[in-house]
């Protein structure tokens, strides 16, 4: 090892690790500190959680021990705080010493890095290893985590208590003490007093040992206590009612958690309904506040990017991350679009205003709004999506079914199942006892057209959506009707796309002509936030008992962001059904579950 500068922090004047050797410290501190590889012998899953990921110089340790001792089986979860996360060159060049011990998970890491939006980020590391990301101040993340299996060992790390004392806060420690599984540790390079007396002070025992190097003491923690883990049954076959994006990308999230799945599709292909269309835009849901639902959005914008650039790698689904100019061509988007970018917490890589100017010359049209520009926005295929999801994945097509309690289990097409997942939008309500799920359906007709002259670069949002999808075609859409439910093509509708296109890009006028159109019904709930998780019984919430059907899960209502939602809804699912550390923050879970309708009856007297 050839002895380099060492990454150095100027926000916290820190250091990243030490200079002496940076992987053999965080081998001393971290792993030693908690008995690792040791404690998670024997153990069919181990959870980590750390605080301050940085260069991500301790996970990469942690999963070569983990790859070289774990048996079969085993499932490690990583999960890391991080509030400033750095970019991917900065990384790489701060890990070059260890090239020889660490490159190879190190760039597997990185192809998988998130895009530097504030939210928790879940990474398929390998089939046994799973990274949570959390790009945020751990005061404020760490109250929305949910582990139900408990935190095995703590990796106490990020900058020292002098230099970044608002770490190291009353929130960390009863974190702590809330999500510590039956035999938990914790190690941490500082031996600060106070940080001793807090662990202390919610019941694990301190040693202080030998620090690192040139560092004379550090601290490791142990606690033994009785622990309430939520019960895993032993999922290992689901079936999937749709094969719509809601289906196929829940199929395609519990395959990558070891669990077989089987789409059954009503239609004679997959993507028959409005996951049909030829493109689609992907783009969060905006919102002033930051909030639970924005958080929801803001992940699955990240989430669908990373898996739709790996699933391009290896197939056409149609990913063009071209961008996406949002107009400010209203009053209200400006006040909006300006109280997010203040909010939100994206690195600016990822969101900014664009003045006239700007905009104009990014987008390659002349523009007569400022806008909110997404340059990882773009379009993909959703059908083509649908396709890559449910790759080397059962699918029985034709088949309108309705799951049936057999046993523990659900019956579905005369075969046995652990758990059933409903997939089928607005057909939700077709299942007994699920007549009062508050679904509608909105049709939407899209229109592809030929545009002679210069083209665009980026995909346009303005009430409705413009999208270049080369050779001189574009796409635009969507008109929004919920009064009919026909999905008969319709010309003024084409007529209608086409006015609003040209009303906000003048020099678009007279040079459209419509090849091509597609209608489709898009589901949406009450209150236009998606439908995921258990489905509650609504005769046991009649009786005030509020449990759910066993082992039946919904994801449905994704309405005009289905290619986000139904990909993080899908992971949602999984997470419940293997145990798992929630993907999302337990309030943005809270949000999107179908519970809080019975919550709202409930109120009113109407349950």
């Amino acid at each position: 090892n050839t002895m380099r500068e060492p990454l150095y922090n100027q926000r916290f004047d820190d250091i990243y690790f030490s200079p002496e050797d940076g992987l053999a410290e965080t081998r001393h501190v971290f792993l030693d500190g908690n008995d690792l590889p040791q404690a998670w012998r024997g153990k069919d899953h181990f959870t980590i959680v750390e605080t301050g990921f940085g260069t991500g110089l301790n996970f990469l340790a942690a999963v070569k021990a983990f790859e070289a001792t774990a048996t079969d089986g085993q499932t490690l979860d990583f999960i890391s705080f991080e509030k400033y996360p750095l970019d991917k060159d900065t990384i790489r060049e701060g890990l070059q010493s260890w090239h020889d011990d660490i490159g190879e998970p190190l760039e597997r890491m990185l192809a998988q890095y998130p895009l530097r939006v504030a939210g928790f980020h879940r990474i398929i590391y390998s089939a046994q290893i799973r990274l949570t990301l959390i790009f945020d101040d751990v005061n404020e993340a760490m109250p929305r985590l949910s582990i139900p299996r408990g935190v095995d060992a703590w990796f106490l790390d990020g900058f020292a208590p002098s230099k970044n004392p608002d770490m190291w806060s009353e929130a960390l420690f009863s974190g702590i003490d809330r999500l510590s599984g039956p035999h938990s540790s914790i190690a941490t390079f500082t031996a600060a007093g106070f940080v001793k007396r807090a662990i202390a002070d919610i019941g694990f025992e301190v040693t202080k040992v030998r620090g690192f190097g040139r560092k004379r003491e550090m601290i490791t923690a142990r606690r033994e206590q009785a622990f309430d883990a939520v019960k895993v049954s032993q999922v290992k076959s689901v079936a999937i009612i749709g094969g719509g994006l809601a289906g196929t990308s829940c199929a395609y999230a519990l395959k990558q958690y070891g669990i077989e799945p089987v789409i059954f599709e009503a239609g004679a292909t997959l993507a028959s309904g409005a996951s049909g269309n030829m493109a689609g835009l992907y783009n969060p849901r905006f919102t002033a506040q930051r909030q639970s639902e924005s958080d929801y959005y803001a992940s699955a914008f990240a989430m669908a990017y990373r898996q739709m650039t790996l699933l391009q790698a290896s197939q056409d689904i149609g990913f063009a991350p071209i961008g996406a100019m949002h107009l400010v061509n209203s009053p209200e988007k400006e006040k909006r679009y300006s109280a997010l970018w203040e909010n939100w917490g994206w690195h600016e890589d990822h969101l900014r205003i664009v003045n006239v100017d700007e905009a104009s010359d990014i987008a390659g049209v002349p523009l007569e709004y400022s806008a909110l520009f997404l340059p990882d926005s773009g379009a993909v295929s959703p059908a083509k999506l649908c396709e890559a999801y449910a790759q080397n994945i059962e699918v029985v097509l034709n088949a309108s079914v309705i799951p049936e309690r057999h046993g523990d289990g659900w019956r579905v097409h005369g075969r046995d199942f652990d758990a059933a997942v409903l997939t089928c939008g607005a057909g939700v309500v077709n299942m007994d006892g699920l007549e009062w799920l508050p679904v509608h359906t909105v049709r939407g007709q899209i229109t592809k057209c030929t545009l002679t002259g210069a083209g665009f670069n980026t995909a346009l949002c303005y009430g409705g959506y413009a999208a270049p999808l080369g050779d001189g075609e574009m796409i635009c859409g969507s008109t929004f009707q919920k009064w009919r439910d026909d999905t008969d093509i319709a010309p003024e509708d084409d007529q209608d796309n086409i006015e609003k296109i040209c009303a906000v890009v003048p020099s678009f006028k007279d040079s459209l002509e419509v090849v091509d159109h597609r209608a489709g019904l898009r589901v949406a709930t009450q209150d236009h936030w998606p439908l995921i998780g258990s489905v509650p019984d609504y005769a046991s919430w009649q009786s005030g008992d509020d449990k759910d059907h066993e082992g039946l899960y919904i994801s449905a209502g994704h309405g005009s962001h289905g290619i986000l939602s139904s990909l993080m809804g899908g992971f949602v699912i999984a997470d419940i059904l293997s145990g798992a550390p929630l993907s999302i923050g337990k309030d943005s879970a809270a949000s999107v579950n179908p519970a809080r309708f019975l919550e709202r009856l409930r109120k009113k007297n109407q349950l």
